[in-house]
C-alpha cells in the first residue's frame, strides 16, 4: 500500500524535493563533515583530528538553521581554506537514494511541476548534479542563497510562492529535516513527508512526519 493514495495524487500538482538526505544520499555529506573536513582542519592547522572535530562541531552549532551552516563561503572562512577540493574528493560517494530518480520519472510522466528547493550553496548543486544529472530531472531549482533565507524561515516560503506561483493546496513536499517540515506547513503545504534514511549507512530517523525509505512507498507504479 502507497503512504500517498491515487486520490490524494490527482489533488496533487506540485512536488518540492529536497536535495541532500532526500534525494540525494547524505552519505557524502555525512562522510564531509564528520571525516574529511575534520581531517583536513586537523592537518591545514597542524592539530590533532579530534580538536579539529570539537572546532568544526563548535561552528556548526553556531550556524545551525542559519543559512550560513549551508554557506561554502562562509565555511571556508571559518576552517581557513577553500573547501570546495575537499568536497570535490568525496564525489564518488555522491548517488541517488533508493528509487529516488525512478520516482523523478514518474513525476515526469504524470506531469506534476517538480522543484528542487534546497538550502545548499549554488556550488553545491552544481556538483551534485555534474555527478548526477539531477537538473534535467526538475522544472526549477530554487536554492535558499538565492531567497537570502534558509528553508527553516518563513521567507523562503514567501519568495519561493512568488517566484513560482505553487498552490500550497495542491503540493507535496519531501524533506530529511523536521524543522523545515515545520516551515513548510506553517506556510500551508498540504503534504508534508519526512525521510527514515536520509544517510544510507546511517541510522534510521524518527520523523514526526509521516516518512518513508524507499521511493516506491510513495505511488503505486501503475497509477
Amino acid at each position: 500500500m502507497a503512504i500517498l493514495s491515487p486520490e490524494q495524487w490527482d489533488d496533487i500538482s506540485w512536488v518540492l524535493l529536497d536535495m541532500d538526505g532526500t534525494l540525494l544520499d547524505l552519505c557524502f555529506d555525512d562522510t564531509l563533515w564528520r571525516i574529511a573536513l575534520p581531517k583536513a582542519y586537523a592537518e591545514h592547522h597542524q592539530i590533532t583530528e579530534d580538536e579539529a572535530s570539537k572546532t568544526i562541531i563548535q561552528l556548526a552549532e553556531q550556524a545551525w538553521g542559519k543559512l550560513d551552516w549551508y554557506c561554502l563561503d562562509y565555511w571556508s572562512e571559518q576552517v581557513g581554506f577553500d573547501i570546495r577540493p575537499v568536497k570535490s574528493e568525496l564525489s564518488h560517494l555522491i548517488g541517488f537514494r533508493k528509487g529516488a530518480l525512478a520516482f523523478l520519472k514518474w513525476l515526469k510522466h504524470h506531469n506534476k511541476h517538480v522543484i528542487l528547493a534546497t538550502n545548499a550553496h549554488p556550488d553545491s548543486i552544481a556538483l551534485k548534479d555534474l555527478h548526477t544529472d539531477l537538473s534535467q530531472w526538475v522544472d526549477v531549482i530554487m536554492d535558499a542563497h538565492s531567497a537570502n533565507a534558509p528553508k527553516e524561515s518563513p521567507g523562503y516560503w514567501q519568495w519561493l510562492q512568488e517566484k513560482t506561483n505553487y498552490i500550497a493546496g495542491q503540493t507535496l513536499f519531501i524533506d530529511d529535516n523536521d524543522h523545515i517540515l515545520d516551515a513548510a506547513a506553517n506556510a500551508g503545504i498540504a503534504h508534508c513527508l519526512g525521510v527514515k534514511t536520509p544517510n544510507s549507512q546511517g541510522r534510521v530517523y524518527d520523523s514526526r512526519y509521516p516518512a518513508f525509505d524507499h521511493f516506491q512507498e510513495l505511488y503505486l507504479p501503475s497509477i
